[in-house]
């Protein structure tokens, strides 16, 4: 004989919103994430901003394809009695699901070594054309051109700390080192515990009508 499904209701759900007892759902199954909330890449600030709430559509936007198979091992056997989706999120969804099915979000990485080589020979031209050149004008090139390799390396620290942007994590890993941490002076251990959650932020708020919008991503 099948096991009965056990529910609870959205209001129930909101009660598990604090640290230690913190519980999301995602397409109408409940995962309590209480003590992974430590150990989550992103950092505990995303699930402490969705706790007690369903987390679908975010959990889809920062998640790749393979994160669903690590799901059920924070299954706690409730499903969400009065889950339902909105028309923003099922448009939502098929935007990600049509994206998908062309490969928008296949990690490249080609674009990302291109560009560090870019970056590391603007560096060794900018460090000899101070040291062993003179001129006031030469001088201020390399200024110029350290400006332009110094924003491309804190964008690509950016774009590292939320996302793979190599083919490998060891390779995605020095992209973070380099970067983030050694040149544009992004700190990705402060950045994936605290930047994240403003991220998430849009994705953690029901509609309220008092408000008079919707989040940019309503979650149902």
């Amino acid at each position: 004989m099948a096991e009965l499904k056990r529910y609870i209701t959205s209001d129930e759900l909101k009660a598990h919103n604090k640290k230690g007892d913190l519980w999301i759902s995602i397409q109408g199954k409940v995962y309590d994430v209480s003590e992974w909330a430590n150990h989550h890449p992103g950092g505990e600030l995303p699930l402490m901003n969705l706790g007690g709430q369903d987390a679908t559509d975010a959990f889809v936007a920062y998640h790749p394809g393979v994160t669903w198979q690590f799901l059920d091992k924070f299954f706690n056997g409730f499903y969400l009695k009065d889950y339902s989706v909105s028309e923003v999120s099922k448009d939502y969804r098929k935007l990600v699901y049509e994206f998908s099915k062309m490969g928008l979000f296949e990690k490249k990485g080609h674009g990302v070594f291109i560009a560090m080589c870019v970056i590391a020979v603007l560096f060794t031209l900018t460090v000899y054309g101070v040291l062993c050149c003179e001129g006031m004008w030469l001088h201020l090139l390399c200024g110029g051109l350290m400006g332009c390799l110094w924003i491309q390396s804190g964008w690509m620290g950016h774009d590292s700390g939320h996302y793979q942007v190599m083919m490998s994590p060891k390779f995605n890993r020095f992209a973070q080192f380099l970067s983030g941490n050694c040149l544009a002076g992004v700190s990705i251990g402060w950045w994936k515990r605290n930047h994240n959650a403003h991220h998430i932020a849009c994705n953690s708020l029901d509609y309220d009508p008092d408000l008079q919008h919707m989040p940019f991503f309503a979650v149902s």
